[in-house]
């Protein structure tokens, strides 16, 4: 029997995707869990996986279109099954029993159709989260606290579920104990969590977003006409950015701290380190730089949290979140668990995740799940700056470049390596006395950076 591919759910708040390109035809005979189309997602593009075996017997969605959640985009048949006689639409008009008012698309990840392929070669989206967009290019933020959702209580293996589920459950709030699991023998499965995620999103009230300032609104598409007189339309990445920064300054009480760190003895640590290290396994400044904030958050929990309303969500990981510039702007991908990682571990996860990034291969999970973020301008020599906190999370570092200055030793001047580290912080997390307290702890390391290392 026939059944729909419908453009998959990839996020807490995904509502439509656009389908990038088929990679199927009308006709062709497909395996399970080989891919069928690319879509893009406001996080990342990503390949749509036939759930069964078959023959793609229609197109429904043309390369380029954008469509909702839970849409049919094509048909899988099962092989020599006569078409339909006629095409005919999905919504057909109300009948005099019918209602008619306007009917909500389905929105259930992947229901009936295409499932998302986990394992992609060495890129974005794309932002996480967001995941939820939390973590995204940009990853997204919570805006709202479904009544439904509670902080996880539950203990070790109890309850069955899969680690990308149980990730998605924290981050989103949910009790894992509270969510019906589809899998073996009642496991919980990432679908799972993103469904009950949604649940409670439509069925809690809709947050009022502060109105954004006109010139900074982003348009749904741009005629060509337009495009052609020298405007350019966004890509969704490019949307999401837009829409995702201006909800965090507008919403996030931002408040700002700089300090200057001597980068002398970590610079010679490094040469030493990379000396004896393999090609490709050498450890880079900002590698230092995401190792020594990972350690500081471990003693500085409120910055790494969320804000919730009337709660802090205190996150039992700390997963850093290190701003990577493509072409069409900035993703953040997830180091996970960096404060349990090697320097050599952390130099090698965040190459192979910004090469994925760079490349457009990105994979979905390489956006979710961050807790903080270190975002640095260095090599492109610039001195000191400014970031914008990435929702939801509480704070972000901005990193300036390496500058060599003379610098006062008793009465005499002597070179020294210098860099500027400026911490952004969300004032109804922490207080300033705890952020300057916690770049204290990150200029500890990095001055004596054999600490990173023991």
């Amino acid at each position: 029997m026939a059944k729909d591919i419908v453009m998959p759910k990839m996020g807490y708040d995904m509502t439509e995707g656009k389908l990038l390109r088929w990679i199927k035809h009308e006709g062709d005979t497909i395996n399970k869990g080989e891919a069928i189309a690319e879509i893009e997602t406001d996080k990342v593009n990503i390949e749509v996986e036939a759930f069964d075996s078959g023959v793609l017997q229609r197109i429904l969605v043309q390369e380029g279109e954008t469509v909702p959640v839970g849409q049919p985009i094509g048909i899988l048949a099962a092989p020599g099954e006569a078409p339909p006689a006629e095409d005919k639409p999905k919504a057909t008009a109300p009948t005099a029993a019918a209602p008619t008012g306007p009917q909500p698309p389905e929105e259930q990840p992947g229901a009936g159709g295409g499932t998302i392929k986990q394992e992609l070669p060495s890129t974005v989206r794309a932002e996480a989260p967001e995941r939820p967009r939390a973590q995204a290019p940009v990853a997204p933020g919570n805006g709202h606290a479904p009544a439904a959702v509670a902080t996880q209580t539950h203990q070790g293996g109890r309850i069955k579920a899969s680690p990308l589920a149980r990730r998605l459950a924290q981050e989103y709030e949910l009790d894992l104990s509270a969510i019906r699991g589809t899998g073996p023998g009642g496991r919980v499965t990432r679908d799972d969590v993103l469904g009950a995620a949604e649940a409670a999103r439509t069925a809690a009230p809709a947050p009022q977003p502060a109105p954004a300032p006109a010139p900074e609104a982003v348009p749904e598409a741009v005629p060509m006409a337009a495009a052609a007189a020298g405007e350019k339309p966004l890509s969704r990445l490019q949307q999401t950015m837009a829409r995702r920064m201006v909800e965090s300054k507008t919403r996030a009480p931002h408040f700002y701290l700089t300090i200057n760190v001597d980068m002398t003895a970590a610079l010679a640590l490094r040469q030493q380190l990379n000396a004896q290290a393999e090609e490709g396994q050498k450890i880079s400044v900002n590698d230092l730089i995401v190792k020594a904030a990972a350690r500081a958050l471990t003693k500085f929990p409120t910055l790494n949290a969320s804000y919730a309303g009337d709660k802090l969500t205190l996150h039992d990981e700390i997963n850093v979140a290190v701003a990577v510039a493509i072409e069409d702007g900035l993703v953040t991908p997830v180091v996970r668990r960096t404060d349990q990682k090697s320097l050599g571990q952390i130099a090698r996860e965040t190459r192979a995740l910004a090469e994925r990034a760079r490349s457009g291969k990105a994979r979905l999970e390489d956006y979710e799940g961050g807790t903080f973020t270190v975002s640095n301008l260095g090599m492109y020599d610039v001195d000191t700056f400014v970031a914008i906190i990435n929702p939801p999370q509480a704070a972000i570092l901005a990193i300036g470049a390496v500058r060599r200055v003379p610098v006062y030793e008793g009465d005499t001047l002597v070179p020294r390596e210098r860099m500027s580290v400026t911490l952004s912080a969300d004032h109804r997390v922490t207080d300033g006395a705890t952020g300057a307290r916690f770049l204290a702890e990150v200029r500890g390391y990095l001055e004596n950076p054999l600490r990173l290392v023991m």
